[in-house]
């Protein structure tokens, strides 16, 4: 992993290090990676939350874990999650579809979008507190507790803004357009390559979770194609947040 994807994906930053956008584009196939990074510490936070506070304070636990997972990510995928309901619901054209997210002001979409998803996610992640430190049954040789389910998610969101960019087109020339012009069938084939056996690693015959990515990813980039004539940097972003948001409801269930 470089200094660049981590600046470009979280609000990591490693001393001395330059961003180099095509750098990054060229070692998105890495992506999953910085979700393992960024689902590791959440599901550390919340395993040492459970053993100091206990079932009973889930709901404290939940807040910390998820202002955690904002204080290394930031807003920006959430703000593109915004940008891309804004886009969705507005009417007219596509050139109008795109304008509407463009727009400094969030319309009434991505307002309802952001509420809703927040909402959920908050309730998973409390969900997901409740049961950290609790063993799952995965056919490993070594113990496994549920909150790796944190990573999952991790994985899968940036899976899915891998799966995103691969499918493509760009919408409009800018940054969502080199990492769209750097990609290849090989970048996706190895993205989930590397997904796919970290979280095997992780959760035994459970892996599959992590898959969801892709699937989130191929809807929200088709979905982009259709009203909006392409993906971007905010497309990017809704499938980052909706790619995490489905993983972590999937094995939630599974619990």
């Amino acid at each position: 992993m470089t200094a660049e994807m981590f600046a470009l994906l979280t609000r990591i930053r490693i001393p001395g290090a330059s961003m180099d956008l095509r750098k990054a584009a060229r070692q998105q196939h890495l992506f999953p990676l910085v979700g393992l990074v960024a689902g590791l510490i959440a599901a550390l936070a919340a395993v040492l939350l459970d053993d100091l506070l206990g079932n009973g304070m889930a709901l404290v636990a939940g807040g910390v874990v998820l202002c955690l997972l904002y204080l290394i990510n930031g807003m920006l995928h959430t703000e593109g999650l915004a940008d891309f309901a804004d886009g969705l619901m507005a009417g007219g054209t596509q050139e109008q579809k795109r304008a509407a997210m463009k727009d400094v002001h969030c319309g009434a979409g991505g307002v309802f979008a952001i509420v809703l998803y927040m909402v959920v996610f908050y309730g998973l992640v409390v969900t997901l507190c409740e049961r950290a430190s609790s063993d799952i049954p995965t056919l490993l040789p070594w113990s496994v507790t549920a909150a790796v389910g944190f990573v999952i998610a991790e994985m899968s969101g940036k899976l899915a803004v891998v799966t995103a960019i691969y499918i493509g087109p760009s919408s409009h020339l800018g940054m969502g357009s080199l990492f769209v012009q750097e990609s290849s069938q090989a970048t996706i084939l190895v993205a989930i390559g590397i997904s796919a056996v970290a979280a095997a690693i992780l959760t035994g015959l459970l892996f599959p979770i992590v898959l969801t990515g892709v699937v989130v990813g191929a809807w929200v980039a088709l979905r982009a194609r259709k009203d909006l004539g392409g993906v971007s940097g905010d497309v990017f972003g809704a499938a980052n947040e909706l790619g995490r948001l489905v993983a972590l409801f999937g094995w939630v269930l599974l619990l």
